[in-house]
């Protein structure tokens, strides 16, 4: 064999691995540090989300209707939440909206010490039982007296006020329904 011959026959013998390589080096880069398409994003049905100071309000929502879609006017709704402070020793003081014709009823624990968290768990006896169980810090809270029907997808403001902190208006959607689905029964047709 001539020696461009031979250059040629080591060139192409070079060429599978060096292909090989370049794949291996290509694939481990896929996922060494790369951000991915859902880090960003957010769960589909979300309570509202508000911060002021140091108080974050977390997913607040209002409990799906017991009974039928629509919190009606002049009904009153219970809201579910999360109340974290990690700033200075707080205190839930008032919680009003423009869409009802009085303040909010609050109940149960409403201070907030730096590095804790008060659970808002509305009318939802799972929910309470769960927060029980793991020693969550309790508060109650119904909005009462709305001035018009309220209906899933629907986000009315919300004002939570803080004594030291002062006031965060939440945008508060209706909840998701979470009683069980009707079973279907009949013949076929799937």
């Amino acid at each position: 064999m001539s020696r461009p011959q031979h250059h040629k026959a080591v060139r192409l013998r070079l060429i599978p691995a060096a292909l090989g390589l370049g794949a291996v080096v290509a694939l481990a880069g896929c996922s060494a540090g790369q951000v991915t398409e859902t880090d960003t994003q957010v769960a589909a049905v979300n309570g509202g989300n508000g911060d002021v100071q140091k108080i974050a309000v977390r997913n607040a929502m209002f409990t799906f209707p017991s009974t039928g879609t629509v919190y009606p006017a002049g009904s009153s709704a219970p809201l579910e939440a999360v109340l974290a402070n990690e700033g200075v020793n707080d205190k839930l003081v008032e919680v009003t909206s423009s869409y009802t014709t009085a303040p909010a009823t609050i109940g149960g624990v409403t201070d907030l010490p730096s590095r804790t968290a008060l659970h808002a768990t509305g009318a939802s006896a799972e929910l309470k039982a769960q927060a029980e169980a793991v020693g969550n810090r309790q508060v109650q809270i119904t909005l009462n007296g709305f001035k018009q029907d309220i209906t899933p997808g629907v986000t009315i403001p919300v004002t939570f006020v803080f004594e030291k902190a002062g006031p965060v208006t939440v945008q508060v959607p209706i909840g998701i329904d979470h009683s069980p689905r009707p079973e279907e029964h009949g013949g076929g047709g799937h």
